[in-house]
């Protein structure tokens, strides 16, 4: 830990005097600015909530999507990564929630903040209940996500990553406050004139909604999570952007498990800090800065067998700066590194002076990137990247490039892209390798794009090929031990259809996954499908705004194939799949007056008993087959309206 501390502290030293150097730059550089401003004039819709698209930069990448248009997706439940699970590209968790890419695991897409990494962004939650993300879709200036073909600034990432910009300027003091079937918050932000503070309180309590609508869990003590967050931002000017945010969760639940009613007790603590650093400098340099920590405890009674103790410690500090400068109207270069500082502990006890196993590691990743976009004509886009990295695990060298290619014609986009990504294991598997290694996807995407004034067609073929991966293998003595020989690969297509235009007030999109996915890795002794992996998976979100009733609503219905599942009775592993799965989803959203919002939702309402594998001959069912939700937003400010945030 002190080692740990001490690289830290220099890293730190480093950033500061990085962004000291970007200020001097910035401040000594003098030349004549001619500064503009647009005025409009204000036009009433009728108060409907106004709808903004635009389309990605690349094929596999989803740009600016606006948080009123996620959080009013039918059967979102206000859940941001819930949302996201109807683009494509992405497959059904629907017993975690968490988010799959393209046949890769829910670890494998990492999730940043201001383009700092989140350590950990899902609430816990008991065995097969669906977590939700720690952070309010509202927060967010814009969502995006990179599903396929990533910028290599974004590392320890196989699959995709989803990077969040939370808003650089929030000018209206307001007050929010919001009440629902699962909990209660508040807060509110105080604007000044070259800057913002902001607070937001939250607390939830499923002891209601349990007793209305009772699942498969039997709770002792119903789930409950308290949070605040802050956010300070300073502009002294237009150029300049400084950002402050901070946040702290605490979870605890308790409820009895199996046939033994044995009581498994969770308590979970939740500490993230980020600090970012942004600003463009006269003479054409754009310089930012940032750091992040990360810290989560947890500590679960009853995790196996009644009277054990289960302690799980992780942390993380991570520093970033980059610099970049378009040279030229057709070169543009970005430059920069960054350190990863993480520490992990677990420990499991069975009787109070018994610990059966204790493990520990904490692994440094420096890294450098570079990157050059370059426009030979003005139809054509070539970007080439690479990343370097160090990873003091097991004293190895990453070099990671990337190529990327555009081409404009007319209506149409075709891109192609190709690249290198390495991520450490998940820590269960890391502390058990004696010598880890990065495991390694190299993704290979081609793809294309129509739009047409507001009819947008997209599809995209890839194919990820992974290696070194962490596998258990069994030695001539009979002794397991976790290697780096498993290997596999992820293949299939997206596509995806949007339209706004046919029909008045009414919006549509369909998308559909088709995915194989094979792997030899952890516990899978031969090359298989993984349990989460499905090969078909498609969606249909429909939006219908009704200006006299001041109401949008919207409905979702998701596919997708059976899980596969190992049915012992047949040849091979995961052999079997269970029934496909559907879910229909409504969502109502009113708006009562502009600074009134009222939310509800319903997941599955056609009530199917949907199935994620089978475990031991046993069904995968997740903790509620429905969700309902009910809630209320109010924002108190002479300007403010349809805006539920309280940042």
């Amino acid at each position: 830990m002190k080692t740990m501390r001490r690289k830290a502290i220099l890293w730190m030293g480093y950033f500061l005097a990085f962004a000291c150097v970007a200020v001097a730059r910035a401040q000594t550089t003098t030349t004549d600015t001619i500064r503009l401003q647009l005025f409009t004039d204000s036009v009433d819709l009728g108060e409907v909530v106004v709808k903004g698209h635009r389309t990605p930069a690349a094929n596999s990448r989803w740009n600016d999507l606006q948080p009123v248009g996620l959080a009013t997706v039918g059967g979102a439940n206000g859940d941001l990564y819930k949302a996201l699970q109807t683009l494509p590209g992405t497959q059904v968790e629907g017993e975690s929630g968490r988010l799959l890419v393209r046949g890769g695991s829910s670890y494998e897409t990492q999730t940043y903040i201001d383009g700092m990494h989140v350590l950990n962004p899902y609430t816990s939650v008991s065995l097969n209940s669906v977590a939700r993300s720690r952070y309010s879709t509202f927060m967010f200036s814009g969502v995006n996500l990179a599903s396929g073909g990533a910028p290599l600034e974004y590392g320890e990432a196989l699959s995709a990553v989803l990077p969040l910009e939370t808003k650089d300027h929030s000018p209206v003091t307001k007050l929010g406050m919001n009440a629902s079937v699962v909990g209660a918050g508040g807060g509110g932000t105080r604007a000044f004139a070259k800057g913002s503070v902001s607070v937001d309180l939250n607390y939830q309590n499923l002891g209601l909604y349990d007793r209305i609508f009772s699942g498969r869990r039997d709770f002792e003590k119903p789930y409950r999570m308290y949070s605040a967050a802050s956010q300070a931002r300073y502009t002294p000017d237009d150029r300049t952007v400084l950002k402050v945010y901070a946040q702290y969760d605490r979870t605890d639940f308790s409820l009895y498990e199996g046939d033994e009613r044995r009581l498994f007790a969770l308590g979970e603590d939740n500490v993230y800090f980020n600090s970012t650093f942004r600003r463009r400098a006269t003479d054409g340099w754009e310089w930012f800065g940032g750091v992040a920590y990360s810290h989560y405890s947890r500590q679960i009674g009853g995790a196996a067998v009644a009277g054990d103790r289960w302690r799980e410690q992780q942390q993380e500090w991570h520093l970033k700066a980059k610099t970049g400068k378009r040279f030229s109207p057709t070169l543009r270069m970005e430059a920069g590194m960054e350190g990863f500082f993480r520490h992990y502990e677990d420990a499991y006890v069975l009787a109070p002076a018994d610990v059966d196993s204790h493990n520990r590691i904490s692994p440094t990743i420096g890294a450098g990137f570079l990157s050059a976009v370059y426009y030979p004509w003005e139809s054509l886009k070539a970007e080439l990247s690479c990343r370097t990295e160090y990873v003091s695990a097991g004293r190895t060298w990453n070099f990671s490039p990337r190529v990327a290619l555009n081409y404009y014609r007319d209506r149409w986009m075709f891109s192609a892209t190709a690249g290198r990504y390495t991520q450490l294991p998940e820590n269960a598997w890391l502390v058990q390798q004696s010598r880890p290694a990065s495991e390694v996807c190299v993704q290979y995407n081609v793809g294309a794009r129509y739009d047409c004034n507001g009819r947008l067609l997209k599809a995209e073929c890839y194919y990820k090929d992974y290696s070194r991966l962490a596998l258990a293998e069994t030695d001539g003595a009979g002794v397991r031990q976790v290697t780096s020989h498993g290997y596999g690969y992820s293949k299939g297509f997206d596509l995806f259809f949007f339209d706004d235009v046919s029909l008045h007030n009414f919006e549509y999109y369909l998308s559909y996954t088709y995915n194989i996915s094979r792997r030899k890795y952890r516990e899978y002794a031969e090359l298989t499908t993984p349990q989460y992996a499905t090969r078909h998976n498609a969606s249909l979100t429909l939006k219908y705004s009704v200006p006299r009733l001041r109401t949008i609503v919207g409905v979702t219905n998701r596919f997708s194939s059976g899980r596969p599942y190992h049915n012992p009775q047949l040849p091979g592993l995961m052999n079997d799949e269970v029934k496909p799965y559907n879910s229909l989803d409504l969502g109502l959203t009113f708006l009562p007056s502009k600074k009134v919002i009222v939310h509800a939702s319903a997941t599955n309402i056609l009530g199917r008993h949907n199935e994620f594998g089978r475990v031991d001959g046993q069904p995968v069912w997740a903790s509620d087959d429905h969700f309902f939700y009910v809630g209320v937003f109010i924002t108190l400010g002479k300007k403010a309206a349809y805006d539920v945030s309280n940042f």
